[in-house]
């Protein structure tokens, strides 16, 4: 009866890597090839208004598609296998590095109701979960802005600022985890963890892709 039912969901629900969207083994995370690519790629490093970031991935052919699966097409589902690359990221720059919090880049209300989830704390909440480290809400966004890919690097410096706010003013000394999805110009996470620095907090930064 299980091997029917079994049958059944990879019919109709097979399994597709979270890269190019080639169905695969219902044990495998992503395909041969896609995994293959993967390995190629070393985290990449940057440094933020004095605030490491460490991202997976390039910004570009399978891994922009991967991102742009869960954050534009709704596959929420593939936040799963995102993580465990940005773990794997985690733990090879940041070494032992202990953080009291996880959190994510918010979205604002209006932004949120618009898509129905923040990717970057879907992301975020599954790193917490597999590095043993809990999940917190510590900044707000209490305006909403034009999107920032729309923006050349000098206006998106100005679209941030004064957009978010700590959560609670008892967020302090402590040592966080910032997540992001996509690092472009890095002003979104500039401006987050020059706030949470501001309560003596100490902000290392992850993402899935940074783009060129």
């Amino acid at each position: 009866m299980n091997m029917i039912f079994d049958f059944i969901i990879n019919l109709f629900y097979p399994s597709r890597c979270v890269f190019c969207n080639k169905i695969i083994d219902r044990e495998k995370v992503c395909c041969d090839e896609c995994n293959r690519k993967a390995k190629d790629y070393k985290p990449i490093k940057t440094i933020i208004n004095n605030t490491f970031c460490v991202s997976a991935f390039p910004y570009c052919g399978v891994f922009k598609n991967a991102i742009l699966n869960l954050k534009i097409r709704g596959k929420i589902q593939n936040a799963d296998v995102l993580s465990l690359y940005m773990i794997k990221a985690i733990r090879e720059y940041y070494n032992n590095d202990k953080f009291d919090y996880v959190t994510a880049v918010p979205l604002s209300k209006k932004q949120r109701n618009q898509r129905g989830f923040n990717q970057s704390e879907i992301i975020a909440r599954k790193i917490a979960e597999n590095l043993s480290v809990p999940y917190k809400e510590c900044l707000v966004k209490i305006k909403d802005n034009k999107p920032q890919h729309s923006l050349n690097r000098e206006l998106r410096k100005l679209n941030v600022k004064g957009v978010y706010k700590i959560e609670n003013e008892n967020i302090v000394n402590l040592k966080i985890l910032l997540v992001d999805d996509i690092v472009t110009t890095g002003c979104t996470l500039k401006e987050c963890s020059k706030i949470l620095t501001k309560y003596k907090n100490k902000v290392l930064c992850c993402a899935f892709c940074k783009t060129d």
